[in-house]
């Protein structure tokens, strides 16, 4: 029931929009919604991509925080709808206490005043997915309480429902939005939420920073309580910090937060391959007069090993401003390549990427911007990136917009330059190199050395007569879709001629009772043949073919 409401407030949207095409994609379900709803645009001025955002935002809670996340993935959406998402207002109306409290005991089995001696009953915070209270525990610290919005999970896989069938239909009807993928996306972006409304999984996000940064007193994150934190509970320290833009401290220490931002970015990335995904400056605090401290930990990004020494190599070919270097590092870090890729103009394209951070307007240098845009670059070469590049690539966009805030000369470019020699001078380090000599020599000895058997075992797949070779049609399901069109209406056909046939022989044997001077059984099958007719005609028509 929720989804079908969920999905005629969609219809209703589309309409009032002006995008009855998108409404016609959901097929016989928008035959339960009148036509007559769709009537002059009443929005020309705006975009498709601003009609989306409109749409998103009218919807509720649950699509904003899916607009968020798609904000987030240019890999995954047009740039121009990634920063249209950007702007989207999120007035997350207030849960009432009452249904809070059931959330909080229903989860922890017990009541409310057993676990903690005062709860606010005024949030601190309110988010699509949840909402923050203050609290007190019964030893007399002070926590804060994230609370899961009660029948958030219902809503939200009514909407991811609704948007695997509009992406299945999308993605068989518009052939210039293929190259998207849409169901993927959709894949993608139910993966994020399932794995953000676990809260244990944000708990353990943020006790694996704490361990990493445990000698580092000026980069912190909220202590959490494991034994007070379930799925839909998260009870961590309630830090009573500052917001970065909000912050009213000296020159030079703005400078030297500016840069600890920085540094504590570059470590996760290319130290531990473990990172805030999203740290803008309402996630981003400071404690006292110079610690930082990261909130929210709903999202984070992962690099292995590899991909740490690909980084690490990327940020030397920007410093260097080598664009063959940093086409093979984008090639490295990728999920697919096109065998035919056109490296010479990859590189070349590269290179005029370049020029925005060697010559820069204004002297504004942004080196997440020249990352995303690498990324869309990527996308129009076919060249498939890793979702976690793409976070890594926000999350600098997020550090230098909020060390610009704290610090406006900040430059993250000139400030990776010292970084960067110091990664190379281990980078050819026997002892401490992240690429070590020996290990690379191991890895190609071990691929020599299987190259024997490997080759062996092929030859004999061919002398079996068991070599296979699998191909793939493109467009494979429009042509089965036309292949079943097309049998249904000839079985149809069929029928109507036949029902045309037998009421002829039943009409000529004049056989049965009879209705004046005609016989009831041909005249009966004379008109059922032709309704039948009538309706197959009208339904080819409607159709189109």
């Amino acid at each position: 029931m929720l989804a079908a409401r969920r999905l005629k407030s969609l219809v209703t949207l589309f309409l009032k929009y002006g995008m009855g095409e998108l409404a016609g994609l959901l097929g016989h379900r928008y035959k339960l919604f009148p036509r007559r709803q769709e009537g002059p645009d009443a929005t020309p001025h705006l975009t498709i991509w601003e009609r989306l955002r409109n749409i998103m935002e009218d919807m509720g809670p649950t699509t904003i925080k899916i607009g968020q996340i798609l904000s987030m993935r240019p890999d995954l959406v047009p740039a121009e709808l990634c920063d249209t998402l950007r702007e989207l207002q999120e007035d997350v109306y207030h849960e009432e206490y009452t249904a809070i409290v059931k959330v909080v005991e229903d989860s922890y089995g017990k009541r409310l005043t057993d676990v903690f001696a005062s709860f606010n009953v005024k949030p601190v915070a309110a988010a699509s997915l949840s909402q923050v209270h203050k609290a007190i525990l019964k030893d007399g610290r002070v926590v804060a309480v994230k609370v899961r919005r009660p029948k958030i999970m219902d809503t939200i896989l009514a909407d991811l429902e609704i948007l695997r069938f509009l992406a299945v239909r999308i993605h068989e009807r518009a052939q210039t939005l293929r190259p998207y993928n849409l169901p993927d996306v959709v894949a993608e972006i139910s993966k994020t939420l399932t794995r953000e409304l676990d809260f244990r999984n944000e708990a353990r996000n943020i006790v694996l920073f704490r361990k990493m940064f445990e000698d580092d007193p000026q980069v912190t994150a909220p202590e959490v309580f494991p034994e007070l934190t379930t799925s839909a509970v998260l009870v961590m320290e309630f830090i009573d910090g500052v917001r970065i833009d909000e912050f009213q401290g000296d020159l030079e220490t703005r400078r030297a937060l500016a840069e600890k931002g920085l540094d504590a970015v570059v470590r996760q990335l290319m130290v531990h391959g473990f990172f805030h995904a999203d740290p803008h400056m309402g996630n981003l605090k400071i404690v006292g007069k110079d610690t930082l401290c990261y909130m929210d930990w709903g999202m984070a990004g992962h690099f292995t090993r590899a991909q740490r020494s690909a980084l690490v190599d990327y940020v030397l070919a920007i410093v260097e401003n080598d664009a063959e270097k940093v086409s093979k590092v984008a090639m490295a870090m990728a999920v697919k390549v096109p065998p035919l890729l056109d490296r010479e103009r990859f590189q070349t394209d590269i290179m005029f990427l370049l020029d925005t951070v060697r010559a820069p307007l204004h002297g504004e240098v942004n080196l997440g911007r020249f990352l995303l845009d690498l990324t869309g670059l990527c996308r129009n070469y076919g060249i498939t990136v890793r979702s976690d590049y793409i976070l890594m690539a926000r999350a600098l966009i997020a550090t230098e917009a909020a060390g610009q805030a704290l610090y406006p000369p900040f430059n993250a470019v000139q400030s990776l330059q010292p970084v960067a020699l110091r990664w190379l001078v281990k980078r050819y380090s026997l002892l401490f190199s992240d690429k070590p000599l020996l290990e690379e020599i191991q890895e190609n000895a071990k691929s020599l050395l299987t190259l024997p058997s490997r080759l062996e075992t092929l030859l004999n797949v061919v002398e079996s007569g068991q070599l296979r070779m699998d191909m793939r049609m493109a467009d494979h399901e429009d042509m089965m879709t036309n292949l079943r069109q097309v049998s249904n209406r000839l079985a149809a056909a069929l029928i109507a001629a036949s029902l045309v046939i037998g009421s002829s022989l039943l009409f000529l044997s004049n056989i049965g009772p009879h209705w004046g001077e005609l016989p009831v059984f041909g005249l009966i099958g004379f008109i059922l043949s032709g309704l039948f007719s009538v309706w197959l005609v009208l339904h080819m028509v409607m159709k189109g073919g």
